[in-house]
């Protein structure tokens, strides 16, 4: 009797333990295919993630160069597919805005820009270009207040400082326009701000054989395509349209 009841716990204890080691294995097992399931979703979300980053990426860039070309409705149709992709993205949302500000389209340039500021509020761009929408509309007082935002946010730009001077000017205040020319150089080799600034004083002052010096030098130094760049500001500020020869 007492050897049956012997054999019996015995066979209870290597079950228990034969069980012991199945659950372990079972469990063991469970794991791995978890890890691996979740491993290859994890494989196929990364694609999936690349795919779409390349796809914005090249909508954004085709947006960027139909823009530089001014091909504007092509570069709207590009630059919406990449607003699609990355709704938050400042940097889409203010190629957005430049588009419309070239078609002079400014309601929708504003309200574009606005955008960023609820996105990122500390995104310069975003200031830079809505001082261009208040400045094409010649709401100077409203430019300036702007480009000096975005200046906190880029204070070495020159072209953000040389719109500054256009403000002064356009606000008719001669003493803060030369504060601020004294921060341009006549020795820059990448902008011919300093020599546009100096004209746009002169013709301020109706000093218009010193103001076509200044402009003729700016184009013999920095040659025919970015005189015309920086000519276009130009007149807008004076509100004429004069070919300067």
């Amino acid at each position: 009797m007492s050897r049956g009841v012997n054999n019996k716990k015995r066979l209870i204890r290597l079950f228990r333990r034969k069980r012991k080691e199945l659950l372990s294995v079972f469990w063991a097992a469970t794991t791995i295919f978890i890890f691996w399931g979740r491993g290859w979703g994890w494989s196929e979300v990364l694609e999936n993630q690349k795919e779409k980053d390349r796809v914005f990426f090249q909508a954004y860039q085709d947006a960027l160069v139909a823009f530089k070309r001014l091909k504007l409705e092509e570069a709207q149709k590009a630059i919406s597919r990449a607003i699609e992709l990355r709704p938050n993205d400042p940097r889409t949302i203010v190629l957005a805005a430049r588009i419309y500000l070239k078609q002079k389209d400014y309601e929708r340039a504003e309200k574009e820009l606005y955008k960023v500021f609820k996105i990122q509020p500390d995104y310069g761009p975003a200031y830079q270009y809505l001082g261009e929408v208040f400045f094409a509309k010649k709401d100077f007082k409203e430019a300036l207040y702007r480009f000096e935002q975005a200046a906190l946010h880029d204070p070495m730009n020159k072209e953000i400082l040389l719109k500054r001077i256009y403000c002064e000017i356009g606000l008719g205040r001669l003493i803060g326009a030369e504060n601020l020319l004294s921060e341009l150089s006549a020795f820059d080799e990448a902008s011919p701000g300093y020599y546009f600034a100096r004209a746009a004083l002169c013709r301020f002052q109706k000093k218009y054989a010193d103001e076509k010096n200044f402009l003729d030098t700016a184009r013999i130094l920095y040659g025919n395509d970015a005189f015309s760049q920086y000519l276009a500001d130009y007149e807008s500020l004076f509100a004429k349209k004069q070919t300067l020869n």
